[in-house]
């Protein structure tokens, strides 16, 4: 497997992050951006903590927190060209990155590989909305 890590948001990585994140089958309905201008304002606002994320020193996608609606929520998007095992081990680098718990994620109904990897860094199904899926990390028993 490739080295993956996660890193803040640098300008010099906007337009790689922007590529992965359009290139993205992922279907995570807070990640949608029609244009680099949307992308920006998104990753510029103070409630986004973003990350890109690196594979063997390439940008190939995307992590982020933020605050919904008074909930922290977690999002995801990776270049199809990243690794298999890269999406899971950054979901895996970012809610060890997030503390906050319980944390959500929310997903389109048909995005199967993002409720796959949801699954197995132990995401419940929370409720469904529509057309998505809001899953649960909750808080753990110490």
């Amino acid at each position: 497997m490739p080295h993956i890590e996660l890193r803040a948001l640098q300008d010099d990585d906007r337009d790689a992050a922007f590529r992965a994140v359009s290139a993205s089958t992922s279907a995570w309905p807070r990640a949608a951006f029609d244009d680099r201008a949307a992308f920006d304002r998104w990753s510029d606002d103070a409630k986004v903590d973003a990350h890109v994320i690196v594979e063997d020193d390439a940008v190939v996608g995307l992590a982020a927190a933020l605050d919904v609606d008074g909930e922290r929520e977690i999002l995801l998007a990776i270049s199809p060209s990243a690794h298999d095992d890269a999406p899971t081990e950054a979901l895996r680098l970012l809610t060890s990155h997030e503390a906050e718990r319980p944390l959500y994620a929310c997903v389109s109904v048909d995005d199967q590989p993002s409720h796959a990897v949801l699954a197995r860094i132990g995401f419940v199904e929370h409720e469904r909305d529509g057309d998505d899926v809001v899953y649960v990390l909750p808080p753990t028993l110490e």
